[in-house]
């Protein structure tokens, strides 16, 4: 797992994660550090907003949206994934880790896979850590 410092914002549509930041973090099933804000669609989520996390010192972010043949608004979750594209060459661009962004796609209500997008970039974080030491 990745030290106390580093910090994760999820950015999670509403109808994924069907439970709160709060109880996942009282049952110890989030890794520290990790921020979880609800979206009424990821496919709102613009660039800019995702930019501005890592401008406020997220050191990752990802995006856990519906499935892309569950997402309530339709076409959603395959912005979102474009935006996340783009995101990735970004950083490239500024010579940073693409890995340090991510989509994920999570069934409606469905915590599992949101808490394992998490501890995914977590580890993806320490991984990035023990290599530039």
């Amino acid at each position: 797992m990745s030290n106390k410092r580093d910090r994760i914002v999820a950015f999670c549509c509403n109808y994924t994660a069907g439970v709160s930041q709060d109880a996942l973090e009282g049952a110890g099933l989030l890794p520290a550090g990790v921020e979880m804000e609800r979206v009424p669609c990821t496919g709102r989520l613009e660039i800019e907003t995702i930019l501005k996390a890592f401008e406020e010192g997220a050191d990752a972010v990802f995006v856990a949206g519906c499935k892309i043949d569950e997402c309530h608004n339709n076409a959603g979750s395959l912005r979102a994934s474009k935006r996340v594209k783009y995101v990735k060459k970004i950083l490239e661009e500024m010579d940073l880790e693409p890995g340090r962004v991510e989509m994920f796609f999570v069934g409606r209500g469905e915590t599992e896979p949101v808490v394992e997008a998490a501890r995914t970039m977590d580890q993806r974080l320490a991984s990035m850590e023990s290599i530039h030491g």
